[in-house]
């Protein structure tokens, strides 16, 4: 599936926006291509990596990644869509999406996450399908699953939550408590999904469980069958725990989100009860100490979030320059490596909601988009 890559060497000068740039002219003969590769935005950024750069080698078969996820969510948008209006769901479409999808996580699974992390999205239900589909696919290319799982995890994670376009919008966005009987609704939409996608006809046995056991827990307080342990089959245990972090990083109608190292360290308190521990474990080892999208304040006093990780190096990661030393926000942000930049390194991970960070967010946000 995934397309070979074709190397060319450029000079920078003629580098242009979103080129993956795979090795630099100063990195060693012997040293792979892609050992740490990235998309070019400026030459700034270039800079920050090495002073001294003539040319570099570039993939040209590699695509810009964001254009990727953005035309996977606005297909998924339009899927969507068309299920709310009663519309049937064409297979063939959703296979299209899902083998673009795989495609942009295989190749760049770091940059993928970040994105989705990002959570730059209007329909919840939407970026938590696609989201729960990349961490998914990320994880399952942790654990080297063999290419016959990765296509119904994919398709079971981007179609886990259909059945809750059953549910009327207003008992999602709910702020308070459910009431009993609003819960045993909600609690039906794996079986709801799970019987849509049968009668619909073509998905495979494995996604068609995924979508309905997600919500199954080890110690068998899940639903909608009380499955127990290995009752519940491996994917399904993979997405259950996608699933819950990705919750657990959204802001919903009902609470604020946590950070991610915060839903990591909540996970790893439910590994015992709720979920397979030594998948929670390897989860938490695929994300690293700082998990894309994480806040973090470095040694030189500057705020940045956590871009990509290395597994060698998880105290080192590759970040995203947000603010100057004296938290002015940064007109471009600037990719480090920490790897590779010793007089850098990060205090420790912050709260994006404590008060002070709330405002100052809020402005490095508005100059992104601006």
């Amino acid at each position: 599936m995934e397309q070979k890559p074709n190397y060319q060497k450029v000079a920078i000068n003629d580098l242009t926006s979103g080129m993956w740039v795979c090795r630099l002219d100063s990195d060693l003969e012997d040293q792979p291509f892609e050992t740490r590769g990235f998309y070019f935005s400026s030459l700034k950024q270039l800079h920050a990596l090495v002073d001294d750069c003539r040319y570099v080698y570039i993939d040209t078969n590699r695509k810009d990644t964001r254009k990727l996820y953005i035309n996977i969510r606005t297909q998924m948008d339009r899927i969507f869509a068309d299920l709310r209006m009663g519309k049937a769901l064409e297979h063939r479409r959703m296979r299209q999406v899902l083998k673009d999808l795989m495609q942009a996580v295989l190749h760049d699974s770091k940059s993928m996450l970040y994105l989705a992390m990002l959570r730059e999205h209007q329909d919840d239900l939407v970026t938590k399908a696609v989201t729960v589909a990349v961490l998914s696919l990320a994880f399952a290319k942790h654990l080297a699953l063999k290419q016959t799982e990765l296509l119904p995890l994919g398709m079971g994670a981007l179609l886990h939550p259909i059945g809750l376009l059953q549910v009327p919008n207003q008992i999602l966005s709910k702020s308070q408590p459910l009431t009993s009987d609003e819960l045993a609704l909600v609690r039906q939409y794996p079986q709801q999904g799970y019987s849509y996608l049968q009668a619909q006809k073509g998905f495979e046995a494995a996604t068609l469980d995924i979508v309905l056991h997600h919500q199954e827990r080890v110690n068998g307080s899940g639903y909608p069958n009380q499955l127990k342990g290995k009752e519940i089959s491996f994917l399904a245990r993979i997405v259950a725990i996608t699933s819950v972090y990705e919750a657990l990083t959204r802001k919903r109608s009902d609470r604020d989100a946590l950070s991610p190292s915060k839903a990591l360290s909540q996970l790893y308190r439910w590994r015992f009860e709720d979920f397979d521990n030594r998948l929670v474990e390897k989860f938490i080892q695929s994300l690293g100490v700082y998990p894309p999208g994480c806040l973090v304040e470095l040694n030189t006093g500057a705020l940045a979030v956590v871009y990509a990780t290395h597994p060698d190096q998880r105290l080192n990661p590759k970040i995203k320059l947000l603010t100057s030393k004296d938290l002015v926000p940064l007109a471009e942000q600037e990719l480090v490596d920490l790897a590779e930049t010793k007089a850098m390194n990060i205090v420790k991970a912050l709260d994006p909601k404590e008060p002070r960070f709330e405002k100052l967010l809020k402005e490095v946000l508005n100059e992104k988009n601006t």
